[in-house]
């Protein structure tokens, strides 16, 4: 097996693996640590109803940072739309509902959000003074996974992106060798899922334990 043939049709399984494994090894150690002393001191609603809304809306619209820092609410709004466009958009995509057009349309917005907060924490005295390392090296890294994406999502005369996913998906990876291009989308892709639950991006899990817990914790 080539180094190649590794990246396309065995890493990919080997960074989902590892992706899966890191988040439920996070959430199952904050779960079983002491509940944070619920500090709220304004009314949230009750009832799972009014807890899904107001939850539902601060997730999909972000209004906590839309009412405190506008600027840097357009650039978080539109990752966070971009990422999950793409990723709406390849499953219908995958199950031959919509071209892989949409998919190109969020990673561009994914670039420029990522590239325009980027330039936020670094002009904001503000921001800039509570950036960390980490920080800057989350959106290159985003950045750079967004942009091999566009550069791979071209159409290839060789091999086609969504017939390698599907073969992916069923467990029977396509023969039919990558593009340069294609390749280093795959491995940048995967390193990122790999790094994603060890890096402050795990908000995606975290958020419940520090926010949504907190809020809705019995007394």
């Amino acid at each position: 097996m080539t180094g190649s043939q590794f990246i396309a049709n065995v890493f990919p399984y080997i960074a989902v693996g590892l992706f899966l494994a890191g988040t439920g090894w996070r959430f199952a150690h904050w779960l079983r640590m002491p509940a944070h002393l619920k500090w709220t001191l304004h009314p949230v609603p009750e009832g799972l109803a009014g807890q899904l809304r107001y939850m539902l809306k601060e997730i999909f619209t972000f209004e906590t940072i839309y009412r405190f820092n506008r600027p840097l609410w357009i650039g978080t709004f539109g990752m966070h739309m971009a990422m999950l466009g793409a990723v709406l958009f390849l499953i219908l995509n995958l199950i031959g509902w919509t071209k892989g057009f949409p998919v190109r349309y969020c990673l561009w917005l994914l670039a420029i959000s990522v590239i325009y907060i980027l330039w936020l924490r670094i002009q904001d005295g503000n921001l800039r003074v509570l950036s960390s390392f980490e920080e800057y090296f989350n959106l290159a890294f985003l950045a750079a996974v967004a942009t091999a994406g566009l550069r791979a999502s071209t159409p290839h005369a060789s091999s086609s992106s969504r017939s390698y996913l599907l073969g992916l998906l069923t467990f029977q990876p396509d023969a039919t060798p990558l593009a340069w291009d294609q390749l280093l989308a795959v491995f940048l892709g995967g390193l990122f899922l790999i790094y994603l639950p060890w890096s402050k991006m795990v908000h995606y899990v975290s958020k419940y334990f520090t926010y949504h817990h907190i809020n809705w914790q019995k007394e």
